[in-house]
């Protein structure tokens, strides 16, 4: 096998989680079913056309919020904001990707709407953390579509075989090892360095 040369990582679920007790205080003050409000947020056909770019993040939240009783612009963008408050990238993970920049190329690889570049840069203050952003609503495409790894690969310019990537969702880790890359399966920050070294990722500094 030929020697590590970049990690790649998902952005929500990986570098940016969201606890499980803020869908459910949602949940509760919505008046949805407990564990609805997920798939209602990320798994809808809307959220299909909003992270290959054929509607716009702000579309596709004013279909949402409609979809969760809110009508007004004013609702969604409290409860957007209210949903986001506080939810910063962890810290254990930007420093990982600093680490690792100092020996491999970086890349983010991420299924997300037209907003995230401006969220990188604005609120979560790590632009340019990454050598590489693949963001699917820019692109038109979404894992586990192949053809977003082969960009994503093309960006990095980096074999598979010497590609590391790492997410929170077991298909698209399926889906990036069907190509040839190394893929980690994300359950957690202290389960990722061993999976890492295992792969041959050197962390020392």
């Amino acid at each position: 096998m030929p020697e590590i040369q970049a990690v790649l990582f998902d952005f929500g679920g990986v570098m940016e989680v969201f606890q499980p007790e803020r869908f459910r205080a949602f949940e509760a003050r919505l008046g949805l079913k407990p564990r609805s409000l997920y798939p209602i947020l990320w798994q809808s056909p809307d959220w299909r056309l909003a992270e290959v770019g054929t509607i716009s993040d702000g579309e596709y939240w004013q279909r949402t919020g409609a979809r969760l009783g809110l009508h007004t612009a004013p609702e969604i963008e409290e409860f957007r904001r209210a949903l986001f408050d506080g939810v910063q990238p962890d810290p254990c993970l930007v420093d990982l990707v600093r680490r690792l920049g100092t020996r491999y190329r970086t890349g983010l690889l991420s299924n997300a709407t037209d907003n995230l570049p401006r969220l990188l840069r604005d609120s979560l203050g790590i632009d340019g953390l990454f050598d590489v952003e693949v963001i699917s609503a820019l692109v038109g495409l979404a894992k586990p579509d192949p053809a977003i790894y082969r960009l994503a690969l093309e960006r990095l310019g980096t074999e598979p075989e010497a590609t590391v990537f790492v997410d929170d969702y077991a298909p698209n880790v399926a889906a990036a090892q069907a190509l040839g890359m190394r893929g980690v399966h994300y359950v957690g920050y202290q389960a990722l360095i061993p999976a890492l070294e295992e792969l041959g990722v050197a962390l020392d500094s």
